[in-house]
């Protein structure tokens, strides 16, 4: 080899050792197009939400805006091309109001997106039906949209494990807000005052985050604490009391995250803290005491800024949880690496725009809106700047994307626990991830992502419903978007969104009723159907379809005469397509 060709190679090396790590953490490319109105909008975001309003297998976008000013919030649907189109119509994006995070769930069990928006300085709450597209239908009576307070963020979730979800909203220098869903039929809502967990200790709550961080199937509480308080950790009781732990920190909390780091079966926490202080990781020691100690070691709790948002993903599909920091104050955001076992220690990242593009950023949250099963990021910035978005160059490790859906539990499913185990680099490994109602700072996505590196099935995929019941799968394909029931049945997202018109199974009418109901079914397509009824045990009470059916509409009448008062459920097979309802009997 001559002289020329030896130097050439020498530069080659040198250069791959100064900027390998640059170029290996190139993992996002940022978003500048223009005709992209996510990315081009200039307002006071707070939060994002990404959520499939049209049930069409592609995530849409929720963004809040107003944190100091009235302004309008932003909805994006997916045009499933990599790009959006922003909704000019409707109450959600013409109401007005000081802002600050928005949270989907759906809260009357109908299959349809709900929304409910927190609005800052006194201005009204907005909660809002969905329509099942786009557009929704503002409620205009109750409490929840006639009280006032300074509204920082609101959460869906089941605290009294009833099947429907209640709301509780964090407000800052003022009491805390619980509302108790009603249940069927109004799906109305009752306030409670008198919780002493809504009144104790929280005066400079700015944001709260749930989990049931002990594995009973109760949601516990994290509130976060600003102006150097201390954080307040509220375990769950079962009967709207909780036993409080004072985490003595310190520090202005602005925003936390529940997530399973370390994958050993226990949700762990990040407090993100503001006024440039360190963050803090929280490890989760298990049973039986399920103590959090913070690791004061490590770069994820050394690293300060002005951080406020935060979020856990596999954003490199290896199996083990990364972390994602949102910083104001203009400084850059933050992202952490998972070394993966037997440390799970993290490395910063220090290369591409998305740790260095500065802002004044708030919310963050993972979603992959480009269904390629690689977590990309939404970002946004509160001083009318342009909110960033950013697509996850992926890479060939395996996944799977799981959406639950309850039956005896919430639509939603929201409390709802995954635990999946594969073979990764030939050592099983388990990992758990929990439906949250919202993360980190005003932000949510119910869809779960699972990265499984080099595994090419999973082994077993365990749900945990916050009903009490458990599902249990086993070698389950990967690479793929599914949909799993309560009632135990696993549906393709990519088959639905394909043919969505297949199958349909609508909600009886009347609902409650007495001793009748009509039960209406379409199927597109010559299928052998089954509709059959159950109690809430799972004993099957009675067969009303059993044959081979043409494409076409179908109702059936129940008759309940000889069936006591209560809640019973009703089955519809059709082909390899399945779905569950409940319906109401009051005699």
């Amino acid at each position: 080899m001559n002289l020329s060709k030896i130097n050439f190679v020498i530069i080659l090396i040198l250069y791959g050792i100064l900027f390998s790590g640059s170029t290996n953490s190139q993992t996002y490319t940022k978003i500048t197009d223009p005709d992209n109105p996510v990315v081009n909008e200039m307002l006071e975001s707070g939060g994002g939400f990404w959520v499939d309003l049209n049930n069409d297998g592609w995530l849409d976008l929720f963004v809040a805006n107003g944190n100091l000013t009235s302004q309008n919030n932003s909805l994006f649907i997916n045009n499933r091309n990599g790009g959006f189109f922003k909704v000019q119509s409707g109450p959600v994006v013409t109401d007005g109001g000081s802002s600050i995070g928005g949270a989907f769930a759906d809260y009357n069990n109908d299959g349809k997106s709900d929304l409910f928006v927190t609005n800052r300085n006194f201005f009204k709450n907005f909660l809002y039906t969905g329509n099942g597209d786009s557009s929704f239908t503002k409620i205009m009576t109750g409490s929840i949209v006639k009280d006032s307070a300074n509204s920082n963020s609101g959460h869906w979730l089941d605290i009294d494990r009833d099947g429907d979800l209640d709301l509780f909203i964090v407000n800052f220098q003022g009491n805390d807000f619980l509302y108790l869903n009603n249940g069927q039929p109004a799906f109305d809502f009752t306030k409670i005052d008198t919780a002493s967990f809504l009144l104790d200790g929280n005066a400079f709550s700015i944001n709260a985050v749930w989990s049931d961080y002990n594995n009973d199937r109760l949601p516990d509480l994290f509130i976060g604490n600003a102006g150097n308080q201390n954080d307040n950790l509220l375990r769950n009781n079962g009967n709207l009391t909780f036993n409080k732990t004072v985490i003595a920190d310190g520090k202005s909390t602005l925003g936390g995250s529940w997530g399973d780091y370390n994958n050993d079966g226990n949700q762990d926490l990040f407090a993100a803290n503001f006024l440039d202080q360190n963050n803090i990781l929280y490890r989760n020691s298990g049973p039986p005491l399920y103590e959090l100690t913070a690791l004061n070691t490590g770069i994820v709790s050394n690293d300060g800024g002005s951080s406020v948002g935060s979020c856990w993903g596999d954003i490199d599909n290896d199996g083990d949880l990364d972390i994602f920091v949102c910083n104001d104050d203009l400084q850059n955001n933050f992202l952490y690496l998972n070394n993966g076992a037997p440390d799970y220690d993290f490395t910063k990242i220090s290369g591409g725009s998305v740790v260095n593009d500065g802002g004044n950023s708030f919310g963050c949250v993972f979603g992959d809106y480009n269904n390629d099963g690689a977590l990309d990021l939404f970002v946004a910035n509160r001083l009318n700047q342009k909110n960033f978005l950013y697509v996850n160059n992926s890479n060939s490790n395996n996944w799977i994307g799981i959406k639950c859906n309850g039956v005896i539990s919430s639509k939603s499913a929201i409390g709802t626990k995954v635990r999946i185990k594969a073979q990764i680099n030939g050592l099983p490994v388990w990992q758990l991830r929990e439906i949250q109602s919202q993360s980190g700072y005003n932000s949510g996505n119910l869809i779960l992502n699972f990265g499984l590196g080099n595994a090419a099935v999973i082994d077993s995929m365990k749900i945990e419903w916050l009903s009490g019941t458990t599902s249990v799968f086993t070698n389950l394909q990967v690479n793929r978007y599914i949909t799993v029931s309560e009632d135990g049945n696993i549906t393709s997202v990519k088959d639905q969104s394909i043919n969505p018109d297949f199958f349909e199974l609508k909600q009886n009418y009347p609902n409650p009723f007495n001793p009748t109901t009509i039960i209406t079914y379409q199927c597109s397509s010559v299928s052998d159907v089954s509709l059959k009824v159950y109690d809430v045990l799972g004993n099957e009470l009675t067969t009303l379809v059993n044959e081979t059916q043409s494409a076409g509409s179908y109702s059936v009448t129940f008759d309940g005469s000889n069936f006591p008062s209560g809640v019973f459920f009703y089955k519809l097979q059709a082909g390899e397509s399945a779905e569950t309802k409940r319906m109401v009997l009051l005699k």
